[in-house]
């Protein structure tokens, strides 16, 4: 699971997502992406940012996941965010790793927009990643060897 997060440009609050479709899309240039439903609170703010950062959160960090997949400002008030190192972007202190994007282009497909983000700092740290299926959380466990 990963908690994708910007500022609003007019007011410099955080607004931001659980995403579920954050993806490689490219390794030359380094370019990621990720989809937001046109009819979310912070759809405008999220197409407008010139920059956003991605959290991709640890096992540990299933009320963080539920929190950013509800609706509405207050919920990143109920959360800290510690600054970027090469951008302005706010990012989930503990997290697996932390993606630093610039946005790159916006595509319109549906009901959602397809985010393309130019990756100018990644980070990542120990742990297990937070998974999502079937309407539950879990972790990665290796397949046993045969």
């Amino acid at each position: 699971m990963s908690i994708v997060a910007a500022y609003d440009r007019t007011s410099d609050h955080v607004v931001g997502l659980t995403a579920s479709s954050f993806v490689t899309l490219s390794f030359d240039p380094p370019l990621v992406m990720f989809a937001i439903q046109h009819n979310t609170a912070s759809y405008a703010s999220m197409v407008s940012s010139r920059a956003f950062g991605v959290s991709l959160l640890q096992q540990s960090q299933t009320d963080i996941a539920a929190l950013f997949a509800t609706s509405g400002p207050e919920k990143t008030g109920k959360t800290t965010f510690e600054p970027g190192r090469a951008l302005h972007v706010p990012l989930i202190p503990g997290a697996l790793a932390h993606v630093e994007c610039l946005t790159n282009q916006i595509f319109i497909s549906g009901d959602h927009a397809i985010v393309v983000g130019l990756v100018e700092e990644a980070r990542t740290f120990d742990g297990q990643p937070l998974l999502y299926f079937a309407q539950r959380y879990g972790t990665f466990r290796p397949l046993d060897a045969e």
